[in-house]
């Protein structure tokens, strides 16, 4: 398991967050999101065997959202 945190953009409340949480957890291979509303990322636990930190992205755009990993 990896566990990455992208920078989200565009969130206004904390139902931002939990949205995205629910939506990336519902991800095939995905372990884990936990959503800062208050820091703007998002904490993504993840099997790279099963989905490509790619997929993680397009999830979070889908649903209106702005999003980049943080390299650390």
């Amino acid at each position: 398991m990896i566990r990455q945190t992208f920078r989200i953009k565009g969130m206004h409340c904390a139902n931002c967050a939990m949205a995205i949480d629910m939506e990336v957890e519902d991800t095939p291979g995905v372990k884990e999101a936990r959503t800062s509303f208050a820091r703007s990322t998002t904490e993504v636990t993840y099997d790279p065997t099963q989905v490509e930190v790619s997929r993680v992205v397009v999830v979070i755009q889908s649903l209106g959202y702005g999003a980049e990993l943080v390299c650390e």
